[in-house]
């Protein structure tokens, strides 16, 4: 717990003060014309749209679409501290350890999610709307609700900051309580499709495909094994065989895949880069991170944009380092960069 506090503690007070600085900057009640919230939302994707407007949100929320049933969900890591201090009206905050267990950062079982869906009266049939101060956070919890049957899901595009700087209505307080839900509606998971979990899942996924891509979407010091990139991960490398989906700059952002003003690029502007390292839309690819929250978002850029054989594979690199220390032989670890001098495959114990 200690260790995991430590890794988001830093970028959520980043963000944490930017947002609230916007937040006490911006006029009320005047919308600019340059907001985010100006964007639309007509613009067709190939696959089903999860990235939506705060001006989309807005108008779910004032009734003034064809959305009845949905709930918004507030993302981050830890207590609802930040979100008592400003939240989207009618959010509820969901810590990430709802739906993570924190000795291995995987998702928790299909049946648990549920079970905390169904507490914030969410079926399979709602529209479920997650943002966070941290794209990541949102498309990690997004993605968890996914993977348990909710297809329905919309992230908040520009997050917290982009509602903010948009100058839409702003809620502080405790959350409100809402009715919990009894039938989720399917059985769970009704999108297991989309997820390999662990170190031993992608194993069997290869000897069934062996063109299956391992899609690192980590900084590119930690794909060459510069950098673990987390406190608690003392190794540093790949699985072997794993290309680099570029998307981080740190292990705290995803930066080469969204805007300046922070909203997300659309697939036709980030598969060029992943093109490079052999990932097309027709391949089979497993994104990973270090314990998936930056696999999420990369996984729903690919969704959105009609991607069909991709997956996320929720162990990543921890996973996969602590599976390599117990057989190095089977889940063997390259460091470097492929095709350099330095590039070396590990088949023993770091």
């Amino acid at each position: 717990m200690k260790k995991h506090t430590l890794r988001w503690l830093g970028r959520f007070a980043v963000a944490g003060l930017a947002a609230l600085t916007l937040g006490a900057l911006a006029p009320q009640g005047v919308h600019a014309k340059t907001a985010i919230a100006s964007q639309d939302d007509t613009t067709k994707t190939a696959g089903p749209r999860v990235f939506v407007s705060p001006k989309w949100v807005d108008q779910t929320i004032q009734g003034k679409n064809n959305v009845k049933d949905y709930k918004v969900f507030e993302a981050s890591y830890g207590n609802d501290k930040t979100f008592k201090k400003g939240h989207i009206p009618g959010a509820m905050h969901i810590n990430t350890n709802d739906i993570e267990a924190t000795k291995t950062w995987n998702l928790k079982s299909a049946e648990q999610i549920k079970k905390v869906l169904l507490k914030h009266g969410v079926t399979s049939k709602t529209t479920l709307i997650v943002y966070s101060q941290d794209i990541n956070a949102a498309s990690r919890v997004a993605f968890a609700a996914f993977y348990a049957g909710v297809n329905n899901i919309k992230i908040l595009d520009g997050n917290y900051k982009g509602w903010q700087k948009s100058d839409y209505t702003i809620q502080k307080g405790a959350e409100k309580s809402v009715k919990a839900a009894t039938n989720f509606g399917v059985a769970v998971p009704a999108n297991a499709k989309y997820e390999i979990k662990t170190s031993a899942d992608v194993l069997k996924q290869q000897k069934a495909d062996k063109n299956v891509i391992l899609a690192s979407t980590r900084s590119w010091k930690e794909f060459t094994g510069k950098t673990s990139g987390y406190s608690y991960i003392k190794d540093k490398g790949e699985p072997k065989g794993a290309v680099y989906a570029k998307s981080s700059k740190t292990s705290a952002d995803v930066a080469y895949l969204l805007h300046k003003d922070g909203t997300v690029k659309s697939i036709s502007e980030v598969a060029p880069m992943w093109a490079k390292s052999g990932i097309k839309s027709t391949s089979n690819v497993d994104f990973y991170c270090g314990t998936g929250w930056r696999a999420s978002t990369a996984f729903f850029i690919a969704y959105q944009g009609g991607w069909k054989n991709i997956h996320e594979f929720d162990g990543g690199w921890y996973d996969w380092d602590i599976a390599h220390q117990k057989n190095p032989k089977q889940y063997p670890v390259q460091v470097g960069a492929p095709g350099s001098k330095s590039f070396k495959i590990v088949t023993s114990k770091f």
